[in-house]
Formats: C-alpha cells, structure tokens, sequence
C-alpha cells in the first residue's frame, strides 16, 4: 500500500484540524506562509509605554514594507500616527513646563551636557545656541503643524514621509523624556531644523541602525541619572 503525502493545503487543513480538539498549536507562519516571523524587539522593556508602543509599530510597518506587504503597512499607519502624535503632545508639555531663561548661559558643566546631547539629536556645534522666547513660541507653533501633518499622514499613507516624521520625533522625545532639563535649549533648535528641512544624516539609516542609536541614547542617559 502506497504512502500519499499531503499537499501544502491539505497539511494546512488537518493541522488546523489537530488544533482545535487540542492537538499541535498552529504557528502564525503556518496561517500565511509568506508572511516573515516577526521578531520581538529586545531591549525596550523599561522604556515609558508611548515611546515604546510607537517604535514597535514603526518596527513592524518598515518590516511589511520590506516584505511587500502595503496593506499590512498600510494598516498599521493610524496606531503608529496615534503614538507620534502622543510623543509630540508630552514634547510641547515639556515645553511648556521648562520655559527658556530671560538671561544668561548654562554652566560649564551644562553645556558639556547639551554638547552631548545635542550631537544626538543632530544639532551642529555652531548650531547649539539658548533660543529665546520668541524660539520658544514658534516651536510649539512647529508642533502644532507637525500633528497636522500626522493627520493627514493616517489617510494618505505616504510611508516615506512618515518615517521621516517618525525618526524625527521618536529621537526628540527619547531626549526630552531622559533628560527633561535639556528641553527648553534643545527641542526648539531641532524643531526648526526640522521646519527648515535640514539634513539630518538619520532618515538615511536603516531602521536597525536607527534602533541600536536609541537603545544607546536611552541607557546612557538612565544610566547618567
């Protein structure tokens, strides 16, 4: 007596079969062949929730994307536009609470501090100056126009744009969050950078390159506490 071996589909059916009286669990993989495992990112556990949340779906939209998987891309545009949008509105509430000085400079030691910070925010040295209040306002201004385009970003899914947006925001309000004292300096020099369309050498690096940068930020400054 011959021996047939089942095809794909018929595989398919008696495994999902065999699950559901309790036999072999089924893995996503077997669901949809096509589709690639998706990895877990490692490393963001004690990261603050928005910011995670929001690394994690760009993690997962920049995948379907290499995988030609649009609609997958696609579909997860407006979680990934909520949780920058998020990001934004804890900036400008920083923002507000650390209002920038009337006069003077920051000390020795605060300026090393800003140096450092500033590089990784891409801010040149002849760029790094004490914006006024005047900067101040017109940040915010930026921030505004910024979930603006967030808006518009969730129906017309121009992915390109929106992983620069999201670079962008993802690695201000990385710095914002870890060190809050540096936002009044900095946040209204990268915003009009930004406005302006300044090269940030960022939007060029794949997302991993971009992963390894925050993780960095984000343990040397926790770490600094």
């Amino acid at each position: 007596m011959s021996s047939i071996v089942p095809g794909p589909k018929q595989k398919l059916e008696q495994d999902i079969t065999a699950a559901r009286v309790g036999g072999k669990g089924l893995d996503a993989r077997d669901l949809s062949p096509s589709a690639p495992p998706q990895e877990d990112l490692q490393g963001l556990d004690d990261w603050p929730e928005t910011l995670r949340a929001t690394v994690e779906a760009e993690h997962a939209r920049v995948t379907a994307l290499a995988s030609n998987r649009r609609k997958t891309a696609d579909g997860i545009v407006p979680e990934e536009v909520r949780g920058l949008d998020g990001l934004l509105d804890q900036v400008a509430g920083r923002l507000h609470a650390e209002k920038p000085p009337l006069f003077g400079k920051p000390s020795a030691s605060q300026s090393d501090d800003l140096d450092d910070l500033a590089e990784r925010l891409g801010i040149p040295d002849d760029a790094l100056t004490v914006p006024g209040r005047g900067e101040h306002r017109t940040a915010l201004r930026t921030i505004k126009q910024l979930r603006s385009q967030l808006k518009e970003l969730e129906t017309a899914n121009d992915h390109s744009k929106l992983t620069r947006v999201a670079t962008f925001v993802v690695r201000l309000a990385l710095i914002t969050e870890c060190a809050p004292a540096s936002t009044a300096t900095l946040a209204p020099i990268a915003l009009d950078r930004y406005a302006k369309s300044l090269p940030d050498y960022q939007w060029t690096l794949t997302f991993d390159q971009k992963l390894t940068f925050w993780k960095q930020t984000h343990e040397r400054l926790t770490t600094a506490e």
